[in-house]
C-alpha cells in the first residue's frame, strides 16, 4: 500500500475509533457548552438578528448571513487552544493504540 493509502487508512480508522467511543459527541457538547458560557452563542444569536432588521428578511440569504457572521464573529483563542489540545490528546492516545496493534 502506497504512503497516500497507509495514511488515509489511518485516517479512517482513526475516525471510527473517536465515532465508537463517542468522543466527538463529547468534544462536540463542551464545545456547545464553553461557547454558551463565555456569551458567544448569543452574541452571533444577536448579531443574526441585528442584519436582518438591518437589510431585511428578504433582503438576506442564508449564504450572505453566514458570510457577514463568520467575518465578524470568530471563536475566542482560548476556546480553540482547549478543544485542538482535547482533540491532540484524543488522537495521542488512539494513533498509540493503532501502533501497539501494528506491532
Amino acid at each position: 500500500m502506497s504512503e497516500s493509502g497507509n495514511e488515509q487508512s489511518l485516517a479512517n480508522e482513526l475516525k471510527c475509533r473517536i465515532l465508537e467511543t463517542q468522543e466527538r459527541n463529547r468534544l462536540k457538547k463542551l464545545l456547545t457548552k464553553r461557547l454558551k458560557d463565555c456569551g458567544w452563542k448569543d452574541k452571533i444569536k444577536k448579531r443574526c438578528i441585528d442584519i436582518i432588521r438591518e437589510k431585511g428578511i428578504d433582503n438576506i440569504k442564508l449564504d450572505q448571513l453566514e458570510g457577514s457572521i463568520l467575518n465578524d464573529e470568530s471563536v475566542p483563542v482560548e476556546i480553540k487552544v482547549e478543544i485542538l489540545q482535547q482533540i491532540s490528546s484524543l488522537l495521542d492516545v488512539h494513533i498509540s493504540q493503532l501502533e501497539k496493534n501494528i506491532k
